[in-house]
């Protein structure tokens, strides 16, 4: 059994309660503010781009217990997975305009909390 490494999965359980709660305030806030649906369809971005984090990391484990990893195997994953997380965003952006932009939204707002999470330990042990 393949398991991610402590830093990393602690990082990703971070983004992940950032996200949780952001989601949740983006609710409120759409609520109070009357976007409702553009704040819900941006919960659904933060949990589809978890999900894509979580399907990366699955994927890099999964490569790098190979015993010869396949850089056109990873190169495949990652271009299945972006299709697949684009084709839902754009279907949903298409079909529930404009509200469903908010999908967009979401999937932007957890890359930022994930790249963010995931650099501060990278900086702190540069500063040692």
């Amino acid at each position: 059994m393949l398991t991610v490494p402590g830093a990393t999965r602690e990082a990703f359980r971070t983004s992940l309660i950032v996200a949780v709660v952001l989601g949740v305030l983006g609710l409120v806030a759409g609520y109070l503010f009357g976007a409702a649906g553009i704040a819900a369809f941006g919960c659904f971005g933060l949990l589809l781009g978890a999900a894509n984090a979580l399907m990366v990391q699955r994927s890099v484990l999964r490569q790098s217990a190979e015993d010869l990893p396949s850089k056109a195997a990873l190169v495949r994953g990652v271009g299945a997975r972006l299709a697949l997380v684009t084709a839902v965003s754009v279907a949903l952006a298409l079909i529930f305009f404009p509200t469903g932009l908010g999908t967009f939204l979401g999937l932007a707002l957890f890359q930022v909390i994930n790249t963010i999470v995931g650099s501060v330990p990278a900086l702190k042990e540069l500063r040692k």
